[in-house]
C-alpha cells in the first residue's frame, strides 16, 4: 500500500518519503501466497461465528485464537461475531467483488507498464477438494461470484489430472476461478521499489516510525524512532499491523488484530502444479514460484509478535501431502511468518483519518494486501491530489469503529 501510494504521488510530481521499518520485502507484502484473487471473500462469513469457541484451544486449526487475556481481542472477537451475519457478508461481497475487478486491472496495468519481472500469470487460480461435502461447500461462493460477472468452470478429478498430474488420484475436482491471477510477492515489491526511486521518491529502509505530529488538528510530521524528524503536510499511514499503534499516538482508533502467517518454500519437488491453488479442506494455499513451490496459509491471532509455532508450520507441508504427489520428498529451502492487519468486519480501512486533516489511512487488507496494494495506493493519490477517489469507498472509511 505504500510502495503503491508513492508510486502514483511521485508519478504526478509530489515530493514523497517512504519510511519502512524493515529492509524491502520482508512482510506479508512479500511472504504471502502471491495468489491475485478478484472477488475475494471477507474472512468473516456466515457459520463461522458459531465456531470461535473451538478456534481458540486447538493450535493445529486452520484459524487460531490463542487465549489470553487482551480486552482488544474480546473488542475484535465480538466485532467479528457481529459482521459473520448474512447480511453484512452480502454488502461486503458487493463492495469486494467491484474492488476486485478495478484490482486486477490496476495490478496488470502496473506490471505491464513498468515491465515488472515478477512471474505474473492471468491463469486463474484453483480450489482444489477431496470430499463432496466441501466441494457443495465450495460451491455457494462460485455461485456468488458468477452473480458478480466471474468465471468460474468445475473440473471432474480426472479432468483436473489431465491438464495438472501433480495432483493425488484422492482429489476429486476443483473449481477454476478464471478471471485470477498470481505473481511472485517478494519480486513484484522489490521492482515497484525501484520503479518509485526511480520516480524521485526517498526510500527509507530499517528506519521506524515511532509517533505521527500533529499541530492545531493538522498533521505536520513524523517522528523517527532514531529521534530524527520529517516534515511533511500529507501522511498516507499504511504501517499494516503497526497501524494501530502509529494511529493512537494522534488518538484515533483502527482496532485491528495481527493475523500471523507462515510460508515454507519448497525446493527440488518432483511434482509441480502449474496454477496455483487453495487446498480446501486444508486451507493451504500452493503456488509455483521460482522453480519450486510455496505452500502458505493459517490465521493465528496470538498478539503482536513473530514467533514461530512449528507445529502450526508443519501443518503446511501436511496439508499439502494429502494433494499434491511429492510434497514429501521436497527439500525445504525456506520459512516464514509474518503479520497481516485484519480488522473484525473483514473490511480494509481505506480513507480520511476522522479528526486531523492530513491524515490518509490504508490498512487493514487481511489475506487481500497484495491484490488490493496497488488499486488502494492509487485511490490514495487520488484522495489527496484531487479531493475525491474514482471508487465509491464510504464504506471503508476510518471513523466507521
Amino acid at each position: 500500500m505504500g510502495l503503491s501510494a508513492a508510486y502514483y504521488l511521485a508519478g504526478r510530481g509530489e515530493r514523497v518519503t517512504v519510511v519502512e521499518r524493515d529492509a524491502m520485502g520482508q512482510n506479508a507484502s512479500s511472504g504471502n501466497a502471491g495468489i491475485l484473487a478478484l472477488g475475494h471473500p471477507p474472512l468473516p462469513q456466515p457459520g463461522l461465528a458459531g465456531q470461535l469457541s473451538r478456534l481458540l484451544f486447538k493450535r493445529t486449526n486452520p484459524v487460531y485464537v490463542a487465549p489470553r487475556a487482551d480486552l482488544s481481542l474480546v473488542r475484535w472477537m465480538l466485532g467479528f461475531r457481529k459482521a459473520c451475519r448474512p447480511s453484512h457478508y452480502e454488502r461486503s461481497m458487493d463492495l469486494l467483488a467491484e474492488l476486485g475487478w478495478a484490482a486486477g486491472e490496476c495490478i496488470q496495468q502496473l506490471v505491464e507498464e513498468e515491465k515488472i519481472d515478477c512471474e505474473y500469470q492471468r491463469s486463474g487460480w484453483l480450489e482444489v477438494f477431496r470430499t463432496r461435502q466441501a466441494m457443495e461447500h465450495g460451491r455457494q461462493t462460485t455461485d456468488l461470484l458468477r452473480r458478480y460477472g466471474y468465471t468460474v468452470n468445475q473440473l471432474t478429478g480426472d479432468e483436473l489430472r489431465e491438464r495438472e498430474p501433480a495432483y493425488r488420484d484422492e482429489v476429486i475436482g476443483a473449481f477454476h476461478y478464471v478471471d485470477s491471477g498470481f505473481a511472485n510477492p517478494a519480486a513484484l515489491v522489490e521492482g515497484l521499489a525501484r520503479r518509485v526511486s526511480a520516480r524521485g521518491a526517498e526510500v527509507m529502509l530499517e528506519t521506524e516510525a515511532a509517533d505521527l505530529r500533529v499541530t492545531n488538528g493538522r498533521f505536520v510530521g513524523v517522528r523517527l524512532d532514531d529521534g530524527r524528524t520529517i516534515d511533511a503536510d500529507r501522511l498516507v499511514l499504511a504501517a499494516g499491523s503497526w497501524t494501530t499503534r502509529l494511529a493512537r499516538t494522534i488518538g484515533i482508533d483502527i482496532p485491528m488484530q495481527p493475523g500471523k502467517g507462515y510460508h515454507v518454500d519448497l525446493d527440488e519437488t518432483s511434482h509441480l502444479p502449474s496454477t496455483t491453488c487453495v487446498l480446501a479442506e486444508t486451507f493451504v494455499a500452493a503456488t509455483p514460484l521460482n522453480g519450486g513451490l510455496r505452500l502458505a496459509g493459517t490465521v493465528e491471532l496470538s498478539g503482536m509478535n513473530l514467533e514461530v509455532v512449528q507445529k502450526r508450520l508443519d501443518m503446511l507441508s501436511v496439508g499439502a501431502r494429502a494433494y499434491i504427489r511429492g510434497i514429501e520428498e521436497a527439500r525445504v529451502k525456506s520459512t516464514w511468518c509474518g503479520l497481516r492487519p485484519l480488522t473484525a468486519d473483514g473490511l480494509p480501512v481505506i480513507g480520511w483519518a476522522p479528526g486531523v486533516a492530513g491524515v490518509f489511512v490504508a490498512t487493514g487488507h487481511a489475506m487481500m494486501g497484495f491484490l488490493l496494494g496497488p488499486l488502494t495506493g492509487r485511490l490514495a493519490s487520488e484522495a489527496l491530489l484531487d479531493g475525491k477517489t474514482s471508487l465509491d469507498i464510504a464504506a471503508l472509511a476510518a471513523d466507521r469503529f
